[in-house]
């Protein structure tokens, strides 16, 4: 546990006092710098202490923190009175500065004798110079809630700001500033003297400025913000000079901006100087209302009013090219915010926007050019949303009017409507792929002049604006499918022109870094995490390369993200990006990728003609794959039209041929990688594989790096990723063995490069048109489990004590159970299927019954699988979309294989003979049947009405509580998973419908060939499996609520164990964007006694399935507590287990505390363990798990 700041109180101030004696001067310095977070820590603490036992825990006293806080502001303020020159007395002003943080107010500072510590600095004040009443008055305000009641302090104060000193009067502004952040009448004396400075003739310009910015900061409360308003209008309307009205429009706005109310007045204000005759006066007012929106502080009465007032002055010729760029960033605010809309414009001013912006895109200024590119998509957009009528309203009159729309008036489309939309996207795309050569054109023309030799670095700013044409036209993709094939056609010739350039001597034009784009609607880029990358580096370095397809040393460089690159390689990897990211778009569009094939081919064609080396990135693998996959699920999907619905068999996109080819094709490439001593991209790709189900593509990369990156630090990872990728193929050649035939043959073949990558296999349905039944499989299945457990124990050795490899090994545990189960089902199937002629009679009742309870046990274990996968997803919150994605597949399929085997016996006789005793504790068929129904994706009908038919009369929708992600349809896998769903629904409906009395061999059947099906769709990894990293989750501490109690944590016999709860998260706010509104946590103790063991830090499958129960437990708790419908207590307990239910309110510092009652009144005496787990919910009500980081305390029940 971190130590509390209260704990260090009596250390940090003798450091302090001990550092500020010395009679070095960087001690001194040292000492006053090291100061300034431990008071502000101290201050906190001192405003919200430690609970009690957490204090005596530590040996902390009541009030310790307050006091040495409090000795500390005293030892500053007795150095900033007897230090020799303004040097150390300026060091001191900038500690209790660093200490407030950014208001200059510090929080929490409280003084028993306030007087004692003001005046020792009004003792400065009263004898040094004017620089030193400065540095006095700056005390002050950020002592202001020490200084907020002093008569003494307010008058020094107001005194100080008519001095003749502008640097006491402006520190004297500051500490006013300061006072008026608590006090409100003090806010309405300091605003009339700000007026009286301001309107002063003999106040100094530097002074006069100093107080205008300060009326942004008179804010204490709504009505005093009411009145500064107020004034200021006055005084900028009045006769201050321009530069002061332009200054105090500035913090008007500003301080508009924490108003809401105020929005509106302030806009009319600056429409007032839109029509001044001073040009700074009307740049400032558009500079101010763009600062007012760019805060996405939005006044919906207001948008309409600045959109039809600012539109006409993008043609006013009147205005400088500045201020028209200036409205435009306005307008491009208000119109692509996520705030406005098409429900707050109509057709008409669309069309006068649209007008401005066309006119916009013929100036030289390439900024204005791109915010009216951003527009004017952002319209496009509008207009696929928009009715017919109102699209003709919109682009009549411009010349991204339809031809045929010229002159029309009814609401009749023409019949060349959708080749009329190709032209106007084939127009705009066509103006943002020269937007890009513009930019590249400017700076390489700029940048020329400045040099003559060397390489030259451009700022990230600069990066991102090559990034935003890109965005654009993804997101036009993304509202018009059909747009891919003109973009990625635009892209050919831009691939064409910036490979001329790099022939040139303009290459040496270089940037350092291109950040990936992203969109909404795009998956993220592949990134690994850093610590794999800094291994991989590492490892590089440290040993010499060999492999048996390439040997030599591995370039350094390779895993450099630093490396000065050509201007021209960024962009052609940012556009290899953007079409994978068109691929990525396109999967979730259905029927839009028949065409996608043909051009990202051409566009592979193109850059392999004018840039061959990037035939070696991850980049084009990716790209290659995709064309492959948009190729073969366009021929499948054509089939599947025409065979229909088929009940005897599911129709699948990814079918075996599709995974032959897509394995041959990326084997391929990973070759001619290794072959170059590409080994990150080879990586990279292996990764892509395992994202797909390519595994006889990984498992020969992961051979190759693991022969050559053989070092101690990184070769278990490798190792596992090895052990784990044979595994999955060798299943998969249970499947298709003959498959391996083609597939070392491939390995074997030395191809031509530059032959067709993707081409397509002629043979693969001949070699693959039969399928090897799972049945007799078992001790092949069970070495592969064990071969998976082997790649989890490689792990073991290398986890830390942040549980790095956490992720990992659970994944991998899972899948290790999920063959096992496996192995169970198919033993059952086996011995059924060899006696298929045998009459149910004639067996034996309890082999039967044996049976039937075995395949209810694989249910359960099933159903728990699924929501093992669950609460992985929600254990980690910055998982990316395809991760969370890929985990809730795993979980829905592992519940409709539970659902799958619990109903394929439930109608037969022998299980009504069944003693329910004999049942799995907490199964039933009502749960399983739920847990499928809660993650079927709400659209499908179908599945759900099927599902429905299985229901009892007496089904009660509420029988399972818990927390599961629903899959949804986008990709083809899920979409496979869903046929799977329907397929089996199918089977067991009519199994049950022809199923006799006493049938148990017609379930048996469909749940053997759902099974084979089953295992025919490919295994994937979610993106998250490759990110190592410290995981996150969070430690609890317990101590007993009373502090007198020094004998650890114990209760007497027969009483409720009181507990003080200190919850610690880690890395949760520093990686992750998720902010929580509140925590949870659940103890649990059973009446068995602890056993002492070692604590582990690894990963520990029982730990797991503790979790799993505290998480559903949690879960139920947590929905009472949020619908406020809680009528138990926060203490239950049963026959089995005590629990006990605590809340956090979160806090910057990841440390918090509560209090709980645990009820142990009943057991004996003896040592027991508590079992805990935590979560957080964040602003948007999403639930996400804490993984608990340390075990429960022990407590003892004994007679004292």
């Amino acid at each position: 546990m971190e130590r509390i700041p209260a704990a260090s109180a009596m250390d940090w101030s003798i450091d302090l006092d001990r550092g500020l004696r010395s009679r070095h001067h960087a001690t001194r310095v040292g000492a006053l710098d090291a100061a300034a977070p431990r008071l502000r820590q101290l201050c906190a603490c001192a405003a919200s202490p430690a609970p009690a036992p957490v204090a005596s825990a530590y040996g902390v006293l009541p009030g310790e923190a307050r006091v040495f806080a409090e000795t500390m502001l005293l030892r500053l303020a007795t150095e900033f009175r007897t230090a020799a020159d303004g040097a150390m007395r300026a060091r001191v002003v900038r500690t209790l500065l660093a200490a407030a943080g950014g208001r200059g107010v510090l929080v929490g500072a409280r003084v028993a004798e306030p007087e004692q510590l003001l005046r020792r600095v009004k003792v400065v004040y009263d004898t040094g110079s004017a620089r030193d009443k400065a540095l006095a008055l700056r005390v002050f305000g950020c002592l202001a809630e020490v200084a907020e009641d002093s008569v003494h302090v307010r008058s020094l104060i107001l005194s100080s700001l008519g001095a003749s000193s502008a640097l006491e009067v402006k520190a004297a502004i500051f500490a006013a500033c300061c006072i008026c952040h608590l006090s409100e009448d003090f806010s309405r004396i300091i605003l009339e003297t700000f007026r009286r400075l301001i309107c002063s003739g003999t106040s100094e310009p530097q002074v006069i400025m100093a107080a205008i910015k300060a009326f942004s900061n008179l804010d204490c409360t709504l009505a005093v913000i009411h009145r500064v308003h107020e004034v200021g209008k006055q005084m900028v309307l009045g006769s201050l000079e321009d530069v002061f009205k332009s200054e105090m429009l500035y913090s008007l706005s500003r301080l508009v901006s924490k108003s809401m109310i105020l929005f509106q007045h302030q806009v009319d204000l600056l429409f007032l100087f839109l029509n001044h005759d001073s040009a700074p006066m009307k740049s400032m007012a558009l500079k101010c209302m763009c600062f007012m929106f760019h805060r996405n502080t939005y006044h919906f009465p207001v948008i309409r009013t600045v959109f039809g007032r600012l539109l006409p002055l993008i043609d006013d010729e009147d205005l400088s090219l500045e201020y028209r760029s200036d409205v435009l960033r306005i307008l491009q605010k208000i119109f692509c915010s996520k705030a406005s809309g098409i429900h707050h414009f109509n057709g008409s001013e669309l069309s006068k926007l649209l007008l401005a912006v066309e006119s916009s895109l013929d100036y030289a200024s390439l900024e204005m050019q791109g915010i009216a590119l951003e527009i004017l998509v952002e319209v496009f957009c509008i207009l696929k949303q928009a009715r017919l009528d109102l699209n003709m309203t919109i682009l009549k009159g411009s010349s991204f009017a339809y031809a045929e729309y010229q002159g029309v008036t009814n609401s009749t489309p023409p019949a060349s409507e959708d080749n009329d939309m190709d032209r106007l996207l084939y127009k705009i795309i066509t103006m943002v792929a020269s937007y890009i050569m513009s930019l590249v054109n400017q700076v390489i023309s700029r940048e020329k002049k400045k040099v003559t030799s060397g390489t030259i670095c451009m700022s990230s700013k600069l990066d991102k604006k090559y990034i935003a044409p890109f965005r654009l036209m993804l997101k036009l993709v993304t509202c018009y499918p059909t747009a891919v094939t003109v973009a990625l056609g635009k892209l050919r010739g831009l691939v064409k022109e910036l490979s001329q350039i790099n022939g040139s001597d303009c290459s040496e034009v270089a940037v350092t870094f291109v950040e990936p784009f992203q969109t909404s609607a795009a998956l993220e880029e592949l990134r690994a995490s850093n610590g794999n990358v800094e291994l991989l580096a590492t490892s590089a370095k440290a040993c010499l390369i060999e492999s048996d397809i390439g040997k030599g040393n591995l370039d350094s460089s390779e895993f450099d993200h630093k490396t000065e690159k050509s201007i021209t390689h960024d962009l052609t990897l940012c556009t290899l990006k953007f079409a994978n990211s068109c691929y990525t778009v396109l999967c979730k569009t259905p029927g839009a990728r028949c065409n996608f094939h043909d051009s990202i081919k051409g566009l592979i064609e193109c850059v392999n003609q004018n840039g061959s080396q990037y035939w070696s990135t991850y980049e084009a693998f990716q790209l290659i794959m995709s064309a492959c996959i948009a190729r073969d699920t366009c021929k499948i999907r054509h089939a599947n039209k025409k065979a229909g619905d088929s009940k005897e068999e599911p129709n699948f996109f990814l079918t075996p041929s599709v995974w032959i080819a897509q394995e041959l094709c990326a084997l391929r490439i990973t070759k001619m990688l290794i072959k170059k001593q590409k080994y990150w991209e080879a990586y990279r790709s292996s990764m892509y594989c395992c994202r797909n189900g390519l595994w006889f593509t990984a498992s020969i990369v992961f051979r190759k790096l693991a022969d050559a990156f053989s070092s101690d630090s990184f070769s278990c990872w490798l190792k596992s990723l090895l052990l784990f990728s044979a595994g999955e193929i060798e299943m998969k050649l249970l499947l298709f063995p003959s498959a391996l035939i083609k597939l070392v043959g491939e390995l074997k073949t030395d191809n031509d490069l530059s032959e067709d990558l993707y081409c397509a296999e002629s043979d693969t349905d001949s070699i693959l048109s039969g399928c090897q039944e799972l049945l007799g499989q078992r001790a092949k299945i069970t070495g592969i489990c064990e071969r998976t457990c082997l790649a989890n124990d490689a792990l073991e050795p290398n986890g830390s004590s942040d549980y790095d490899f956490f992720f990992q090994r659970w994944f991998l545990s899972l899948r290790s159970s999920f063959l096992e189960i496996l192995t169970e089902i198919l033993g059952i199937l086996s011995t059924n299927s060899s006696s298929y002629e045998v009459r149910e009679d004639h067996l034996s009742r309890e082999l039967i019954q044996g049976q039937i309870l075995t395949l209810v046990s694989c249910s359960s274990r099933l159903s728990y699988l699924a929501k093992s996968y669950d609460l992985l997803a929600a254990s980690h919150m910055d998982m990316d979309r395809h991760s969370s994605s890929c985990l809730a597949r795993l979980a829905f399929m592992c519940s409709l294989l539970s659902f799958c085997t619990a109903y394929s016996v439930d109608f037969s006789r022998a299980y009504s003979d069944v003693e329910p005793g004999k049942l799995p504790k907490r199964f039933s068929h009502a749960s399983v049947l739920q847990d499928l129904l809660g993650r079927v994706d709400g659209p499908d009908r179908q599945i759900v009405s099927q599902l429905q038919q299985f229901m009892p009369a007496s089904f009660d929708a509420e029988v399972c509580l818990q927390s599961s992600g629903r899959m949804n349809s986008s990709g083809d896998l899920e979409k496979d998973s869903y046929s799977l769903c329907h397929f089996a629904m199918t089977l067991l409906l009519c199994a049950r419908g022809n199923a006799k009395a006493d049938g148990m061999t017609n379930g048996l059947q469909p749940l053997s060939s759902i099974l084979q099906k089953f295992m025919e769709l490919p295994f994937v990894v979610p993106k998250y499996f490759f990110r190592v990293r410290p995981c996150l989750g969070a430690e609890l501490y317990m101590f007993v609520s009373s502090p007198a109690d020094t004998n650890g944590v114990t209760v007497e016999p027969g009483f409720q164990l009181s507990l003080t709860l200190c919850l610690q998260w880690k890395h949760v706010l520093e990686r992750t964007t998720v902010r929580p509104v509140k925590l949870y946590c659940i103890l649990a103790t059973t009446p068995c006694l602890h056993e002492a063991r070692t604590r582990s830090k690894q990963f520990e499958h029982h730990k797991t399935a503790e979790m799993i129960e505290l998480n559903s437990k949690l879960l139920q708790y947590i929905r009472r507590d949020l619908t406020k419908g809680r009528d138990e207590k926060d203490s239950q307990s049963d026959l089995e287990m005590v629990t006990s239910f605590a809340s956090f309110e979160p806090a910057d510092s990841g440390q918090r505390f509560s209090a709980c009652l645990l009820d142990v009144s009943s057991f004996p005496e003896g040592s027991y363990q508590i079992k805990w787990h935590a979560c957080c919910v964040n602003e948007k009500g999403s639930y996400f798990s804490l993984l608990p980081l340390n075990d429960g305390a022990v407590f003892s029940v004994r007679k004292s």
